[in-house]
């Protein structure tokens, strides 16, 4: 007999009730504006500044470019 379990889909953590995995989901932070700080001489951007649901923002560099 299977056992039954809720899985986060944005994680794919697995959880034993619905309302876990749907607080798991909600508690994933969601980009919500997405701004170019720098590019460099290749097409794509090498810096980015996220902004989050939250409000918080970060700065992304590309890892393949060095940063």
């Amino acid at each position: 007999m299977p056992i039954a379990f809720f899985r986060c889909s944005k994680c794919r953590r697995e959880f034993d009730t619905h309302k876990a995995a749907k607080a798991c989901e909600n508690g994933h932070l969601t980009p919500v504006a997405a701004k170019i700080l720098r590019y460099t001489i290749k097409p794509f951007p090498y810096s980015l500044e996220v902004t989050f649901n939250n409000g918080e923002r970060r700065i992304y560099n590309a890892e393949d470019l060095g940063g």
